[in-house]
């Protein structure tokens, strides 16, 4: 009988081929090759802008953005922002707001928006040019200078896309000519309790509300007298700005930690508005005793004195 011995050969190259197929596959997911994302970094100074300007007034300020990222294309705009929450916390308003102050800006001598390249660990810098006119109202505008890359937007886990930016707040005040000095009220002042232990850090809540229609910077600090009105503590706060009409929470640099205080306290809240004289106060009392060592004292004393044989007996056991 004859035998053909070509007819093995397209078995071979047929295995040959799934086995270089498999040897493929296999390499993908032993070896993964290298995936070059770009990374995006950038960085702007100064992070806040704040001007007060008269009509028919003009003003430049200089911006420096640096990307220590790849080169990316940066799309730069206005956006107007409002307050968001009483932290301080904003919310941009791309679309729902287009306020009159987005034609009084130019950057580097045009118009706004506009697009250019930023070299990878390159500075570009920037003027930013605010022209009051003559015909302008009186009002505060509040808007971010607003750097967004224009490369590929990046998925987050919602599966919505984010481009990555960066901004710069502008707070603008265009005042009346008889404008009154800035007021201010305090909604609440308060501790945590009315009664602490001689051990705990004592904090305050202070919500300071503007009613005012122009942005106010406040300068405050929380007075602590003991029972004999001697001052044993002063707690500065954090100068921040209140928005028009707007409610915001005043941050204590520091909590209050005092060295085993006892008896009645009471802390004074006095704030001021910069620039002017118009301060206000607000006083609350409240106790400190060392109520958590007294019933420490007192639940030995009652152990020791009903059951002192049976105690004993126990600590000794767990002792040996």
């Amino acid at each position: 009988m004859k035998i053909n011995r070509h007819e093995s050969k397209p078995t071979v190259v047929a295995l040959n081929s799934r086995l270089l197929i498999l040897l493929f596959f296999l390499s993908c997911f032993l070896f993964p090759h290298p995936i070059h994302a770009q990374t995006i970094s950038l960085s702007i100074y100064p992070p806040i802008l704040e001007a007060v300007l008269k009509p028919n007034q003009s003003y430049t300020q200089n911006y420096q953005l640096k990307n220590q990222g790849d080169d990316i294309t940066i799309h730069a705009s206005l956006v107007p922002f409002q307050p968001n929450d009483q932290l301080g916390h904003i919310t941009l308003n791309p679309t729902n707001y287009q306020s009159p102050a987005l034609n009084y800006f130019t950057l580097n001598q045009s118009a706004l928006p506009q697009s250019f390249t930023l070299k990878a660990g390159t500075t570009k810098n920037l003027s930013l040019t605010i022209s009051i006119p003559l015909a302008a109202s009186p009002s505060d505008h509040y808007l971010t200078l607003l750097f967004q890359s224009e490369a590929k937007a990046l998925i987050t886990g919602t599966g919505s896309k984010t481009l990555p930016s960066i901004g710069s707040n502008i707070l603008l005040t265009i005042p009346a000519s008889n404008q009154p000095q800035s007021s201010l009220q305090i909604n609440q002042f308060s501790s945590q309790e009315s009664l602490f232990d001689s051990f705990d850090t004592i904090d305050f809540t202070i919500l300071a509300h503007n009613p005012s229609d122009h942005y106010l910077k406040t300068v405050g600090q929380i007075n602590i007298f003991n029972l004999f009105n001697q001052k044993v503590a002063t707690i500065p706060l954090r100068s921040d700005n209140i928005l028009k009409q707007s409610t915001r929470q005043l941050i204590a640099n520091n909590p209050w930690n005092p060295l085993f205080p006892f008896g009645r306290y009471k802390a004074i809240v006095t704030l001021t508005p910069v620039n002017t004289t118009n301060s206000i106060s607000q006083t609350i009392s409240f106790w400190i005793i060392p109520y958590k060592l007294i019933l420490t004292f007192i639940l030995l004393f009652v152990i020791f004195k009903y059951q002192p044989s049976k105690f004993l007996s126990k600590f000794s056991s767990h002792r040996s």
